[in-house]
């Protein structure tokens, strides 16, 4: 399970930053500028955030959160005091994010006397674009040390997509005068897109969006009614409903809808544009195909069902017939018995591919339980022996190099990790012709863990690396060992959901090197 104040695992980390790309299609600033204080204070655990907004170097009064409910005058004056003399200001002079790790001895942090809230730690980072900063978010934590180098790190990524969003966003807000550089935007845009005004009629669609609404040029469906094109596909039924029930107090919604017309699902985001100006407003749609995750989606749950319900009991029916016919067969060198060997052995593969499929399935969606102190060099050892025989068989020299020194300990699942060194080892004595070395190593370096196995086997041509840890992927060369392309992938599993990372070098014909580190935490 994982401890308060831990930085999440890396799946969940890259989830994250899929959201914030997703930022790229909004175009109101203030859902977009919410959207980020969300997703940065649970992306670091902090219990309160506040971002502060900048234009041509100066403070955008109207674009303020602040942590706490202040009056406009009162916001004014805390954030000028803030940005003259507190954290938030020493970022944004300086550049670049840092933490409080303790605001009772730090101080960069200013304590209001109205603030009834502790606050003790805090991390702060600045949105740049190019060397202007567009916005300074501040997130705390009421305990001290709670913010760490990983949530830095995080928020630093975040920032730069942010960014991308933020300033997207407001240049859809300022529309009138800069039309011709967001129509440029519109039409390099992979997903689509439509403007429409308050009752529903077309204004504007980008070439995607044309081709959902089966049409060639924009002049044919610019001032038509929205809601006329769903006899011919239901895809926006979803829309004209929102359109229909009024604005009330929403001005950006989420949603998914199916062009059953063309088999494609869509991820759809919709918002309100408005211009004070001219006082006209409308909607703003944005439709990103998701067919290809939701067929994987689609395919792994049939793949699943398959396994689990619909060939463990024929694999079990066809070993135990084979068991039986052997026994039918006295003739010890009858030939039948080399041929039920070849029946019961296949049986066992495809039972292995089963397990291997379940068990990846299995780490990839179910909770990790991260609470058990680890002696990783203690692990290392009892990978390198339950691999010793398949080793020993092919005649196969495996030796460790253990550069642990004072027995480090891992917060960690040590069956699963353990699993994940022995798929390495296998998976190196599998591509290793007889009579090859294997090297195991594992050594402590920048508070990381790192293992890694070295082999003299046949190796990996370089356009196959990038590819070796996805599920399923199998690398063709000449050696007679297939693999179910499942033991890599469970190795990543574990692994990102450990917070640590994968990797491999390897040369055609001289061997392979597969590796990972994790970061380390150490006990008391």
């Amino acid at each position: 399970m994982q401890r308060p104040g831990e930085p999440p695992p890396i799946v969940e980390d890259m989830e994250l930053l899929v959201e914030v790309s997703r930022l790229l299609n909004e175009v109101d600033l203030d859902a977009v500028l919410q959207e980020v204080i969300g997703l940065a204070s649970r992306a670091v655990g902090a219990t309160r955030a506040s971002l502060f907004l900048h234009t041509n170097h100066q403070v955008d009064w109207e674009h303020i959160f602040t942590a706490r409910n202040l009056s406009a005058e009162e916001s004014v004056k805390v954030v000028t005091r803030v940005l003259d003399e507190g954290f938030a200001g020493w970022v944004y002079r300086h550049k670049r994010g840092d933490i409080i790790r303790d605001t009772l001895h730090d101080d960069r942090w200013i304590i209001f006397p109205d603030d009834t809230l502790p606050v003790r730690s805090v991390l702060c980072v600045p949105f740049i674009e190019g060397e202007t900063v567009l916005a300074v978010v501040t997130l705390v934590h009421p305990e001290p040390e709670h913010f760490t180098a990983h949530h830095l790190h995080l928020m630093t990524i975040i920032s730069n997509q942010a960014t991308i969003a933020i300033r997207n966003a407001r240049l859809f807000n300022d529309v009138n005068s800069q039309r011709r550089q967001l129509q440029m935007v519109l039409q390099a845009m992979g997903d689509a897109l439509l403007v429409l005004d308050a009752g529903g009629f077309i204004l504007q669609a980008n070439p995607v969006a044309l081709r959902v609404l089966n049409a060639v040029h924009e002049d044919d469906v610019r001032g038509q009614y929205l809601a006329d094109f769903v006899a011919q596909d239901n895809v926006f039924e979803p829309v004209i409903e929102i359109i229909e029930a009024g604005l009330g107090n929403n001005r950006h919604w989420k949603f998914e809808t199916r062009s059953e017309r063309r088999q494609i699902d869509y991820d759809v985001t919709m918002a309100v544009w408005a211009d004070p100006l001219h006082s006209t407003s409308g909607y703003v749609i944005v439709m990103h195909d998701v067919t290809t995750l939701r067929d994987l989606h689609r395919f792994k749950d049939e793949m699943l069902r398959l396994a689990t319900h619909d060939l463990r009991s024929p694999l079990a029916l066809i070993a135990g017939y084979a068991d039986i016919i052997g026994m039918d067969v006295p003739a010890k060198d009858s030939p039948v018995h080399d041929y039920l060997n070849i029946i019961k052995k296949s049986v066992e593969r495809m039972g292995t591919l089963v397990d291997d499929l379940l068990r990846v399935e299995r780490i990839r969606s179910s909770p990790l339980e991260l609470h058990e102190q680890t002696d990783v060099e203690a692990l290392v050892k009892v990978a390198v022996i339950n691999s010793r025989p398949s080793a020993t068989a092919k005649k196969q020299e495996l030796t460790p190099d253990l550069r642990l020194g004072h027995q480090p300990r891992l917060v960690a699942d040590p069956v699963l990790l353990r699993q994940a060194m022995e798929n390495l080892i296998q998976n190196a004595i599998k591509y290793t012709p007889p009579g090859g070395k294997i090297q195991v190593s594992a050594w402590l370096e920048n508070s990381q863990f790192h293992f890694s196995v070295q082999d003299n086997g046949i190796g990996i041509s370089k356009e196959h690396l990038p590819y070796v840890f996805e599920a399923f992927y199998r690398v063709n060369n000449d050696s007679s060992e297939k693999g179910s392309g499942l033991g890599l992938s469970l190795v990543k599993n574990v692994i990102t959901r450990h917070q640590g990372e994968v990797w491999v070098k390897s040369r055609p014909g001289k061997g392979s090197r597969f590796g990972f580190w994790l970061p380390l935490a150490m006990s008391a």
